[in-house]
């Protein structure tokens, strides 16, 4: 059967989300740092500046004149009036700082004094960028760091995504790999104390259950097609023949034998194709065992029918009570209806429990649990043994039948 493959890696989208987000972050950190860089230069320059320019007001409330700057590079005009056009020009409107850029490498930070005239501060700082003058050199570090730490996050994101969607991918082939050939489910992720582990637990139930009732369907399906029809042909043909004369004793006897026998097998069905009907619990057989003798008309009368039993107190077992009562009424109305005498036997040897009944002749036992199988003058279908071994396997009891010195016996060994 071809499987149908997935569209979209799960673990190409993982990584994807991871590298994306590792490269966004690396971009983001990239122009931050960038930027710290830019602030840092400017608020180093700006109290250069406005250290001087507290100097010179000190100075000038102190001896009433204005000193010169003490830094190089540093220029002191008298008052507003006095300095360059361009300079008037970026103060303009009453502003007290500018920046101002001019031609060459030449750059500029103005500062207004609050002192009488309004001297102007200016300080050429061009030598004094750092950042922007090792931007080219600063440009390529940054990228080489950004691509190094990119491929580096990248491939952690891969290695991650990798380790973390590995098992996933793993149980996913797993699964696609069952076939369906009736074997247990079996993953090797089950064993995992993880989220991994659960769901493959998870699944390893789920699919085993559902094989399971796949089976039982099919099973179902199969005997009831199988089992169901030569009964059917008996009724059909007696009630067929009541149309034309009276029904004699046998064949009535014969068509009520054959609906009982249906009725049986279809309740075996049933309860065979129900998954609670296979949960197993531990249970004592044997006040299950007198309540099903008790249900028997020619057993609970007494009066011609010798009944043995030779059994503990106690028999505890493991199995499904409901199918163990389907179990023994299949085996009392095999031994009752198909024995030479009115005489049943019941007792315990080691893990067994046995029905030993009269026999008319030694028969060959092998295939006696087969489908279709009768004993020599046996007047039934061939189910009643057939469904006692469906259930002895639905439950894992093992079982046996005998036949010899004109005694016929069925073992059962439940768990």
């Amino acid at each position: 059967m071809k499987t149908e493959q997935p569209q979209r890696s799960l673990q190409r989208r993982v990584f994807t989300v991871f590298g994306s987000l590792t490269l966004a972050l690396c971009l983001v950190y990239t122009g931050i740092g960038i930027l710290a860089a830019y602030v840092i230069e400017d608020q180093l320059l700006d109290n250069l500046i406005s250290d001087e320019a507290r100097y010179i007001e000190q100075q000038f409330h102190t001896r009433g004149t204005l000193p010169a700057p003490r830094l190089p590079n540093f220029s002191l005009y008298a008052s507003t009036d006095d300095a360059p056009d361009n300079f008037q020009v970026a103060l303009a409107d009453g502003r007290k700082s500018a920046e101002l850029f001019v031609s060459g490498e030449q750059h500029y930070h103005l500062r207004r004094l609050e002192l009488d005239g309004w001297p102007v501060l200016a300080a050429d700082v061009g030598n004094l960028l750092t950042v922007s003058r090792q931007s080219g050199r600063l440009v390529w570090l940054l990228l080489a760091v950004l691509l190094t730490t990119t491929a580096l996050a990248l491939w952690l994101a891969h290695r991650l995504a990798t380790r973390t969607i590995r098992p996933l991918l793993g149980l996913a082939r797993e699964v696609e790999q069952q076939h369906n050939d009736r074997q247990p489910v079996l993953l090797s992720a089950t064993g995992n104390q993880d989220e991994i582990g659960f769901l493959a637990r998870t699944l390893e139930r789920s699919l085993n259950q559902l094989q399971q009732a796949q089976q039982r369907e099919a099973e179902f399906t199969r005997d009831v097609s199988h089992e169901l029809r030569t009964g059917l042909a008996i009724a059909t043909n007696t009630i067929a023949l009541s149309r034309q004369r009276e029904l004699q004793d046998s064949e009535k006897k014969e068509l009520w034998s054959t609906l009982t026998a249906m009725e049986r097998t279809v309740t075996t069905l049933l309860a065979l194709a129900r998954a609670e009907s296979i949960e197993r619990s531990a249970f004592d057989l044997r006040p299950l065992l007198e309540e099903r003798l008790l249900a028997r008309r020619e057993i609970a009368a007494g009066e011609n029918f010798q009944l043995d039993l030779a059994l503990p107190e106690k028999l505890p077992v493991n199995g499904n009570p409901r199918l163990t009562g389907l179990l023994l009424d299949i085996l009392l109305d095999n031994a009752i209806r198909h024995a030479a005498g009115p005489a049943l036997k019941i007792h315990t040897s080691g893990s067994g429990l046995s029905f030993i009944n009269p026999a008319r002749e030694n028969t060959d036992t092998e295939n006696l649990f087969h489908a279709g199988t009768r004993r020599p003058g046996s007047d039934g279908l061939g189910q009643g043994l057939y469904l006692a071994s469906r259930i002895l396997n639905a439950q894992g009891w093992g079982y046996g039948a005998n036949c010899e010195e004109q005694l016929f016996s069925i073992s059962i060994y439940p768990a």
